[in-house]
C-alpha cells in the first residue's frame, strides 16, 4: 500500500513541476496562451504533425505558433476543429523559420526529418560558435510583410558548424 502511495505521490510531484513550468512560461510571454496536450501523432515517416486537445472553442486559430513546455518553438497550427488542432512541427520537411544567432546574423532553419535541423543562408563572415542559441528572428519588412513567428522564441542550439569556401 505504501509503495502504491509513494508512486502516486511521485506522479503528483511530476505533474506539479510540469504545471509550475507552464505557468512560468506563460508569464514570460506577452501573447495570449493556452495549454494543450498532444493527443495524436502522424504515423508517416515523411510528415511531422501532431494533434492537440484544444481547438477553436479554446481560441486556437490557424497560423498560431506552438511552443513546447520548455519554451522552445515547436511549430504552427495548420488546421483547427472545435476541440482539436493540427500542428506541423518545426522538424517537418515543409517547415522553414528565419533564425537569428547572438551575432545578429540570420539564416533559414529548415525542417528536416533527421535529429538536427540545418541552418543555411548565413552570411559567411558571421561569427558562429558551438553552443550559440538560435532564436526566431521575427523579421518585419516594409509594406506590412512580417514573419509568422514572433521574435525571440528559442529554436535550438548550434551543435556543428560547416563552412563552404565557395559561399558568398
Amino acid at each position: 500500500r505504501l509503495s502504491a502511495e509513494n508512486s502516486g505521490t511521485a506522479e503528483i510531484r511530476r505533474e506539479n513541476e510540469l504545471l509550475t513550468g507552464l505557468l512560468q512560461l506563460r508569464a514570460g510571454f506577452e501573447f495570449q496562451t493556452a495549454a494543450a496536450t498532444v493527443i495524436a501523432r502522424e504515423s508517416s515517416e515523411f510528415r511531422r504533425t501532431v494533434t492537440l486537445d484544444k481547438g477553436s472553442d479554446a481560441g486556437i486559430e490557424v497560423g498560431d505558433v506552438v511552443v513546447a513546455s520548455g519554451g522552445a518553438l515547436a511549430g504552427r497550427v495548420t488546421a483547427v476543429g472545435p476541440e482539436s488542432a493540427t500542428v506541423v512541427l518545426l522538424t517537418d520537411g515543409e517547415s522553414t523559420v528565419i533564425g537569428q544567432l547572438p551575432s545578429a546574423a540570420t539564416g533559414e532553419v529548415e525542417g528536416h526529418l533527421a535529429t538536427t535541423l540545418p541552418m543555411t543562408q548565413i552570411d559567411a563572415s558571421a561569427a558562429i560558435s558551438l553552443g550559440d542559441e538560435v532564436v526566431t528572428a521575427g523579421i518585419e519588412l516594409g509594406s506590412g510583410v512580417r514573419s509568422p513567428y514572433p521574435k525571440g522564441l528559442v529554436i535550438g542550439q548550434v551543435v556543428d558548424v560547416k563552412r563552404d569556401a565557395n559561399d558568398v
